[in-house]
């Protein structure tokens, strides 16, 4: 049998796809070829022309027949070519470094205090106020749950969508597999039927859809991988450093300094003045915090890969078997029409 082939070349100009049923475009513009569509004798010279006329050469008339037999002899061979290649259809488990985190790969905040170079009434007027800041920024639920959730956000969608997309997009892992199926069931088809001369095969046999319910545990805790945020234990390792990761360390660490300041006329015209306390290397320590927080981010989120491993793992292999028995049931149903 002869089908068309499109090759690399296609600039999807669109050229082909207007003059030929046996062409369409796809997601990219280009042309493809329609899965399981044989040119038929007296549509040959027209496709002949239309590979002439592809400005890029990107067309090729091919033969794609797997059988040298005719009629009910050749449907079989082509229904024994089927099955070995079907049942050949294994899906994998994931690779580890698909999953891989790492922390730099997320853009991750640095919030900004305005505190600096403000000035105090005194030192510890000048560190209740870091704190305070510090606290709000930094050190409280609600500064550090928006930051956790927005990586956890990320992290699902840059490596988990494949495994939770249960839709016909290539975004989707499964997608491939039901592609792959698509086109061997169309091409046997459009073999078998023009072997027998008849439609013996009928169009609604070749068509496959086989996903995952997203009501499947391993789905449903892929979509709501983000949940998790907020009971990964991250701010627990971090807090578990003691001092060196306490609000009072971080305060700290930053510089009160004192000088005096012009305070106006005193008796006899005297000057007077009066002692003020700034605070510098606010914003250092707010860095300092953030990479301790990247830290913990980084060493906890090796426990939270080691479960999406095997909640992934899981879909694929539940999804692998719902794809062998859909399989089976398509070679049953062949066997019986031809």
């Amino acid at each position: 049998m002869k089908q068309l082939r499109v090759n690399n070349k296609c600039s999807g100009c669109g050229l082909c796809v207007m003059n030929c049923t046996y062409l369409r475009e796809n997601e990219d513009g280009n042309a493809e070829v329609i899965p399981g569509k044989a040119i038929a004798e007296q549509d040959i010279k027209t496709i002949q022309k239309i590979v002439q006329d592809c400005p890029e050469g990107a067309l090729e008339i091919i033969s794609t027949g797997s059988t040298a037999g005719t009629g009910i002899a050749g449907a079989q061979a082509v229904v024994h070519k089927l099955d070995r290649e079907l049942k050949a259809i294994e899906v994998s488990e994931v690779e580890s470094s698909k999953l891989d985190f790492n922390v730099d790969d997320f853009d991750i905040p640095i919030p900004r205090g305005s505190i600096e170079y403000r000035r105090y009434s005194s030192k510890s007027a000048a560190k209740s106020a870091a704190r305070d800041e510090f606290r709000r920024l930094c050190y409280s639920e609600t500064a550090y749950r928006p930051v956790l959730k927005k990586i956890f956000v990320e992290y699902k969608v840059k490596r988990l969508r494949p495994y939770y997309t249960c839709t016909d997009t290539a975004d989707s892992i499964y997608y491939g597999y039901n592609q792959q199926v698509r086109k061997l069931l169309a091409d046997a088809r459009a073999e078998i039927n023009m072997l027998l001369g008849r439609e013996a095969v009928p169009q609604a046999w070749q068509e496959f859809s086989v996903y995952p319910s997203t009501k499947d545990w391993a789905i449903e805790c892929l979509l709501k991988f983000d949940e998790r945020s907020t009971h990964s234990g991250i701010i627990g390792d971090l807090r578990e450093m003691g001092q060196y990761t306490s609000l009072s360390w971080y305060i700290d660490r930053m510089d009160y300094d004192d000088y005096e300041e012009y305070d106006g006329e005193g008796l006899f015209g005297r000057t007077k003045y009066k002692k003020v306390w700034e605070i510098s290397g606010f914003n250092d320590a707010v860095e300092e915090y953030m990479d301790d927080l990247k830290g913990s981010i980084s060493s906890k989120f090796i426990d939270v890969q080691e479960d999406v491993e095997r909640e992934v793992n899981g879909a694929l292999e539940d999804f692998g078997k719902q794809l062998k028995k859909a399989i089976d049931e398509k070679l049953t149903q062949l066997k019986q029409y031809v």
